[in-house]
């Protein structure tokens, strides 16, 4: 997305549950939350990395080394610029002989993992590290070597993010072979009432070389945050309250959810078609449009709704839910 394409978002309710002013001017950046560098096990040194972000657009940045805290001073040297460096981390242990992984965005200081006897615990554990550290917690591609699933996260506190689209092939997003996949285990917890929201993300290792599907490169899954300006308050702000979506290409021109309606248009590129598809619980289609725009008149008994944008090429969004009557 470039800066020429950075639109308002009119989100009635959004607007509604955080107090801000229907006059204030709202903006849309596209950022990544999860990638890696020479200080832990990626390819490019912290500065080099930036500069991919930077030349493609991007509007933030959070570098999250495993168990390493990358100084963001001198690295995000010109406040006037459309990029914003932000300070993180991934926190990183092995449970029950899982990889159980979580990353600290906006961190003050660096943390480790402190682990636990079972997978639930050491979530928990490192979501009040993230927390005691001042960052936002998000956890990490659930079924990457099958690590965990909604049944080790129902009861966990105080997070909001989960990485649902974790863009390399190894994290086996879909799901198969009797096995969910992460969208699944979404719905699951979202139908549990469950307030956590879709992340998508690149998780690069790789910047350099052939960029074979086997290898974590940067570009292929990022989120869009509503905020009013680029600041480390604003951006986490927005990811806190969901105000934002998830894609691995397609860009939405516009985002309305409200008590009675959800509506989406989405910004079309080429000749590609697209499908909006509205979500309920469990996981239930409630309603496909075919085009670029969609609205779902809300009966309130849906649980939640949200959608999932889909498109020719392959490539999807996903917005966060509204919830509705009782998500049982």
């Amino acid at each position: 997305m470039s800066k020429s394409r950075i639109v308002t978002w009119i989100a009635v309710l959004a607007a509604f549950c955080t107090g801000m002013s229907m006059g204030q001017e709202l903006r849309w950046f596209k950022g990544n939350t999860h990638a890696h560098t020479t200080k832990s096990d990626g390819d490019a040194t912290p500065r080099q990395a930036v500069r991919w972000y930077q030349d493609h657009e991007y509007n933030f940045l959070v570098i999250t080394d495993h168990d390493h805290l990358t100084p963001v001073r001198t690295l995000d040297t010109d406040p006037a610029d459309d990029f914003l460096l932000i300070a993180g981390e991934e926190l990183g242990a092995s449970v029950q002989k899982k990889p159980v992984h979580v990353c600290g965005i906006n961190l003050g200081r660096e943390v480790a993992s402190q682990r636990g006897e079972t997978i639930a615990e050491a979530l928990q554990k490192d979501i009040d590290t993230v927390r005691a550290a001042g960052g936002i917690p998000q956890i990490n591609h659930p079924n990457w070597k099958w690590a965990f699933t909604d049944a080790e996260m129902r009861g966990l506190r105080d997070v909001r993010l989960l990485e649902v689209i974790n863009a390399n092939r190894d994290c086996n997003n879909a799901g198969a072979g009797g096995r969910p996949g992460t969208e699944e285990i979404w719905d699951r917890l979202l139908t549990g009432g469950m307030r956590i929201w879709a992340v998508a993300t690149d998780d690069t290792h790789t910047y350099f070389g052939d960029w074979t599907p086997e290898k974590a490169c940067p570009g292929r899954g990022w989120v869009v945050v509503r905020a009013a300006e680029l600041t480390p308050a604003a951006v986490t702000g927005a990811l806190e309250r969901g105000d934002f979506y998830a894609s691995t290409g397609v860009v939405l021109k516009e985002v309305r959810a409200g008590e009675k309606e959800y509506a989406v248009e989405v910004e079309p590129e080429s000749d590609f078609t697209y499908s909006v598809r509205f979500i309920g619980r469990e996981g239930r289609l409630l309603q496909e449009v075919h085009g670029t725009k969609a609205a779902y008149a809300v009966r309130g008994d849906e649980g939640y709704v949200r959608v999932k944008v889909v498109c020719s090429s392959g490539e999807v969004a996903l917005t966060q839910p509204v919830f509705v009557g009782k998500a049982e």
